[in-house]
């Protein structure tokens, strides 16, 4: 037997071995994605071996690591998996990744205590605790403004880019029908996520199911109360034109007014109030600069006062001649406080005068703002926060049970495929000669092994409609509950993904249906940081006329199509559906199409319909396998044994020096087609 790792033989003893166990499914641990693993391998401390492993034995031993280099020699990292291959009779049996588990030093005899996994194993070794943010998306930095809000409808089903859906996550709209431009905040589609997820990992992926354009319209929306930017600028914001300040009663020349910083950046404040600017971010200590320049006109005894909170904070009195007026002071915000710049003078009765100025509030660090049109957007800084990388891509294999399994000849490319589509056309084989009939043989009913119900669950969310469904139904929005009718059990499997049920929702007299993210208090909506989602895109045609409003609701864009994005590929006439189950209440008018299209009855209902039925078995049994076999093992060649067909789910503890019997899971094969 010959062991490499990063194409370097390693040495072994002679009395050298290693079980291998194999696996594409695990009928035991419901939903589980399985690979290729072995128990502990002991390598000795040869000169070869130390030199491989860097001479990690020594404690003192300390090395650079280049990722780009091979995880073997001075540049051998512990921390990292290192290519492995295995051959017996120049046979390979064995393809994936070695992990160093530990260093045993018996009086300077030192061994090496190792173990191998598939490459399956590898791509979660290789994300390790990445999360979602540490993704790079920046090559989709864009300027927020409505050509490319519009533009991006377009995008629905590439799969690539970016994606502005209409979204209501409540306070945006009017009367349901226009809706403020604040509303459309970019979204990034899964495919995208996957790719980059995988060669951030140093893999490949081959999928027909992964790359159809049904997946390739699915999108993981904004989740947060609002669209930000991360900035040290908090609001920047200029008069222009230059101000007129008049005589308001036209005949004492009391001229007086608030200063209307009318064009810029709000950033973390909102402008309730002509020339009044409310914070609302969280308490900061900032830098509030304002100028006043380029006074203008008949005036005397002039007084510009600054106020926080309706009381005077900064006052200053001019007399002819007339100066700018400049505050630059640190300054204290907490949420809700109102500041703004009021000016007064005397003049000739019905005069006026003029002026120019700016207002800015810098953080002491960087924080979110609000992002405006014609704003940076920053696409990394909308991406959702803590969700690790190997759970976001669990739960896309859950979702579609998609099984992964080892490209025999190519280096850490998987294929991903749903069981439906894994067995399909899948040819067979005769291991009747191999069966050891002198071994116990054990054909368990599936109803001895599995639970009474299976539970296909969406995460609970506190949103008013995911909310108001989990107190109606006693269920999470999206989820399904599968009873097996097995009498003797009552106990529930659950197959849980981290994403939300997204309601969608609809309104007399408007044809638009929306994906509704907000709460309620007092009967108001209140925008919200939600759960991740998951949701399909499409761009519909053919509503009636509608408009992106600015914050005055005046028009920027009026439209007969819009960027929709739901659990539904389409809500006006359904082909598929996201969610595991039928909704037992939809917040919508639902004029035709098919609801039962979902993830249940596609991809999840074939496999339970196979280890549930009741002539289900598990056939543990012990086979004589050879090298040849382990090198050739496909999953989805189904087994013919004593002429009854079964799908092999696990080849377990195969000796890979000194070959012999090992034990092996099959399932009984039900129906061929579904």
């Amino acid at each position: 037997m010959e062991l490499f790792i990063e194409k370097y033989r390693v040495d072994v003893n002679k009395t050298f071995s290693t079980l291998l166990t194999l696996a594409i499914d695990d009928i035991k641990d419901f939903g589980s994605k399985n690979t290729t693993f072995s128990k502990t391998i002991i390598l000795p401390g040869t000169n070869n071996n130390n030199k491989l492993f860097g001479s990690i034995f020594e404690t003192t031993a300390r090395q650079d690591y280049n990722p780009l280099q091979p995880n073997v020699g001075l540049n051998f990292n512990a921390a990292t998996s290192a290519r492995a291959l295995i051959f017996v009779d120049n046979i390979q049996v064995f393809k994936g990744t070695l992990r160093l588990l530990e260093i045993i030093n018996d009086n300077g005899f030192i061994e090496y205590e190792c173990a191998v996994f598939g490459e399956l194993g590898g791509l979660v070794a290789s994300i390790g605790n990445a999360k979602l943010e540490d993704l790079d998306f920046s090559a989709y930095n864009h300027t927020y403004n409505l050509t490319n809000i519009v533009a991006s409808w377009d995008n629905a089903s590439a799969g690539v880019g970016y994606y502005y859906p209409l979204i209501d996550y409540g306070t945006y709209s009017t009367a349901k029908k226009d809706w403020n431009y604040r509303t459309f905040r970019p979204t990034f589609f899964v495919k995208e996520y996957i790719d980059k997820i995988f060669a951030n990992a140093g893999y490949t992926f081959d999928s027909t199911h992964l790359n159809t354009t049904r997946v390739k319209s699915w999108i993981i929306p904004h989740n947060r109360k609002t669209l930000t930017s991360v900035t040290t600028l908090a609001m920047d914001r200029q008069v222009s034109p230059p101000q007129d300040i008049t005589d308001p009663v036209g005949s004492f020349g009391l001229i007086y007014g608030i200063i209307d910083f009318n064009v810029g950046l709000l950033g973390s404040f909102s402008n309730p109030i002509i020339g009044q600017y409310k914070y609302n971010g969280a308490s900061t200590n900032s830098r509030l600069i304002i100028n006043i320049t380029n006074i203008t006109g008949v005036i005397y005894n002039l007084q510009f006062a600054l106020f926080k909170n309706g009381v005077i904070y900064d006052l200053v009195t001019m007399s002819s001649p007339i100066t700018d007026y400049v505050f630059d002071q640190p300054f204290n915000f907490n949420t809700n406080d109102i500041i703004y710049l009021e000016i007064s003078g005397n003049g000739i009765s019905g005069g006026t005068f003029t002026c120019q100025g700016n207002i800015k509030v810098t953080s002491i660090g960087s924080l979110p703002v609000p992002l405006d049109i014609g704003g940076s957007f920053i696409a990394n800084d909308s991406l959702p926060q803590n969700i690790l990388q190997k759970d976001f891509l669990s739960s896309v294999l859950k979702l579609s049970n998609l099984y992964v399994f080892e490209d025999a000849d190519n280096d850490k490319l998987l294929k991903i495929e749903p069981f439906i589509d894994f067995y399909a056309n899948a040819q067979s084989e005769d291991w009747s000669l191999k069966l050891d009939r002198s071994k116990t043989q054990r054909s368990k009913p599936m109803s001895e092994l599995n639970s009474r119900y299976y539970e296909f669950n969406y995460k609970d969310d506190s949103d008013y409609y995911n909310d108001l469904y989990k107190k109606r139904y006693n269920q999470g929005y999206g989820s399904y509950k599968y009873d097996s009718q097995f009498e003797f059990s009552k106990e529930s499997t659950k197959v849980d993904i981290i994403f939300s049920g997204t309601p969608l929702v609809g309104y007399t007299g408007e044809d638009k249906v929306y994906s509704t993210i907000f709460k309620k208090s007092n009967n108001n909506e209140e925008t919200v940081d939600s759960n991740i989602r998951i949701l399909q895109a499409k761009k519909i045609t053919g509503v009636s006329n509608w408009h992106i409003i600015d914050e005055g609701g005046g028009s920027l864009h009026n439209s007969t199509v819009y960027p929709y994005a739901g659990h539904l590929d389409d809500p006006d006439a359904p082909n598929n559906d996201l969610n595991f189950g039928v909704p037992k209440e939809l917040f919508f008018t639902l004029v035709t199409g098919a609801l039962n299209v979902n993830q249940f009855n596609v991809f999840w209902s074939s496999y339970m319909a196979e280890i549930t039925d009741k002539d289900s078995r598990l056939l543990t049994a012990y086979f004589k396998l050879d090298f040849k076999d382990i090198h050739n093992i496909d999953f989805s060649k189904l087994k013919w044994i004593d002429g009854v067909l079964y799908r092999l789910n696990k080849i377990e503890d195969f000796n890979v020096t000194d070959p012999d019997v090992c034990k092996c899971e099959l399932l009984k094969v039900i129906n061929k087609i579904y």
